[in-house]
């Protein structure tokens, strides 16, 4: 499965891979961080799954119609359907992929896409503790899961694979004696490519893009509504008791607020996605990093190696205080 404990994908491979050994106190430290890590693992896919749960909020912010013969909320109905019935194909630009897939499909290629850098990084922490895992069979087949990523790039498509197919050669009979050394130094220039333009992805197609789109349908929900009452008050003041007025009043505030609130929480989402990209980022100048280090003969001492794991996991203490506040009326994908 590509999904596994974070602890165990990051974490872990990072205290083995920077430190080039099985040390008991290296494998003492990542256990420490284990709870981070598995809490982490649930907030990234939290990220990724909401890229499709955006889609269905949206739908929902739809206005209802006033009349009409096929029902008031059959714009919603067909709204929602985009986000999970297949579109046509679409002519992007001459660098991207050409398929757009449905938000509900591309929230599993965000996950999956996550997973080509966490099962690296486990292949490079195996390969510093000489303890090789078996391959994941679904690697094999990663690159027509990568091309369904929002505003993923061709280049970026195929310095996934690239790295997915590494990891078939590790873990298989054909690169057995491969090192540590010989993983980073052959795969540096692909993941910072891929980790590069997926964080792009993520901002232009998550949180510049889902997210947006989602912030317009809201606003034109409670403008409309809002309008309406506004006007329809106006246009009657003159007949309006006392009781009508504190009532108009009332639901106009708590509409307003409701409007604010839920906007407010769409960007403490952005905020979060733009705080996992910065993690990612981390991870591949930290790699880039010990390249030129491995270039020069050198090894990261483990001074170095607690400095660099500390960093990732106060922004993931942040990141799981956060993520559990802001996802926690989040329904699953597999409900709708």
């Amino acid at each position: 499965m590509f999904r596994q404990k974070l602890a165990f994908k990051v974490l872990v491979p990072l205290v083995l891979v920077l430190g080039g050994c099985g040390r008991s106190a290296d494998i003492e430290a990542a256990k420490s961080l284990s709870r981070v890590g598995q809490e982490a693992d649930v907030v990234f896919e939290k990220i990724a799954d909401d890229f499709y749960q955006s889609c269905l909020r949206a739908a929902d912010y739809t206005p209802l119609k006033s009349s009409n013969t096929e029902g008031i909320n059959q714009d919603r109905i067909t709204a929602e359907k985009e986000c999970y019935e297949n579109p046509q194909v679409e002519q992007n630009s001459l660098d991207s992929v050409n398929h757009k897939p449905t938000p509900k499909d591309a929230s599993q290629a965000l996950t999956n896409g996550n997973q080509v850098i966490i099962n690296y990084l486990i292949a490079l922490g195996r390969l510093a503790s000489d303890d090789l895992i078996n391959y994941d069979p679904q690697l094999n087949s990663i690159e027509d899961s990568l091309k369904q990523i929002p505003e993923i790039k061709t280049d970026v498509v195929g310095a996934g694979t690239a790295i997915a197919q590494f990891l078939f050669r590790v873990f298989s009979e054909q690169e057995r004696r491969s090192t540590l050394k010989d993983a980073v130094l052959a795969n540096d220039q692909n993941l910072t490519s891929y980790i590069d333009g997926f964080s792009n992805a993520i901002n232009k197609g998550y949180s510049k893009g889902a997210l947006e789109s989602e912030k317009l349908a809201v606003d034109n929900y409670y403008k409309s509504y809002l309008g309406r009452i506004i006007n329809i008050n106006t246009a009657n003041s003159s007949n309006l008791e006392g009781i009508s007025v504190v009532f108009r009043d009332k639901t106009t505030l708590e509409l307003d607020q409701e409007w604010k609130t839920t906007k407010s929480t769409l960007v403490e989402k952005q905020k979060i996605a733009d705080l996992y990209v910065e993690i990612l980022k981390e991870i591949s100048q930290d790699h880039h990093t010990i390249k030129e280090m491995y270039q020069k003969d050198e090894k990261p001492s483990s001074t170095q190696i607690r400095k660099m794991v500390k960093t990732y996991v106060k922004k993931l203490d942040k990141l799981v205080e956060q993520s559990n506040k802001v996802f926690k009326d989040n329904v699953t994908s597999n409900e709708k």
